[in-house]
């Protein structure tokens, strides 16, 4: 099952081992690990881009997929992604992006922590005959449509910057993955407590997975 070869790495970081690819997406204070063929970056903001993480993790051949705004940061072998693009990675893997942004959170001036315009992204990776989708910082957005029925959904549960438990539960009402898993709580904001209060709400089946230790930056 394609949940056994996802481990979460705190906050929103995922290690995703497909046998013959280690795909990271969004790493943020990760230990030294298996090297990456392939990393992920959803948006700009420091505890989902990581250059020290990047820099850690990857190794000669390492490729990068990013948003525009943030591949232009990177340099080296990265290439940008846009909403609706897809990009294939050897035989057997398809990443897809999708938008993530804010349509109710908001900071003191009325502006979304994460608005539309910004590029954002969630990524759909098609692993064979799996799916798996990060959502990436998002409020619940009918392009999440898209990937109804995914293997696997990655979803934030924190609140104030992203969905609330119970947002996310609506989420996962409308994606009806084959098993969600709750991220980006119990590092920067947002606790276990939102984990389980997901689960409870969720008529899906839920992981609360356990993170890797994180390292101090």
């Amino acid at each position: 099952m394609l949940l056994d070869a996802v481990e979460w790495l705190g906050h929103a970081g995922f290690r995703v081992d497909t046998g013959d690819v280690t795909v990271y997406i969004d790493p943020y204070r990760v230990h030294d690990g298996p090297g990456a063929d392939l990393i992920l970056i959803t948006h700009g903001h420091y505890d989902h881009f990581s250059p020290l993480a990047i820099e850690r993790l990857a190794r000669p051949g390492t490729r990068l997929i990013a948003p525009p705004a943030v591949a232009e940061r990177i340099g080296g072998n990265v290439r940008s992604i846009r909403e609706g693009e897809t990009i294939e990675h050897g035989e057997g893997l398809e990443i897809t992006a999708l938008p993530a942004y804010n349509t109710s959170k908001v900071d003191a001036d009325g502006r979304p922590f994460h608005a539309r315009e910004a590029g954002g992204v969630g990524y759909e990776l098609r692993i064979g005959a799996e799916r798996l989708y990060h959502s990436g910082d998002t409020d619940v957005i009918e392009e999440m449509d898209r990937v109804a029925g995914v293997d696997v959904a990655l979803l934030p549960v924190s609140g104030t910057y992203v969905m609330t438990a119970g947002e996310a539960a609506e989420a996962a009402r409308r994606i009806a993955p084959k098993v969600a898993v709750p991220m980006h709580w119990g590092a920067q904001i947002g606790t276990r407590a939102d984990a389980e209060e997901f689960a409870r709400m969720s008529a899906v089946r839920v992981e609360i997975l356990a993170p890797q230790p994180a390292d101090a930056e």
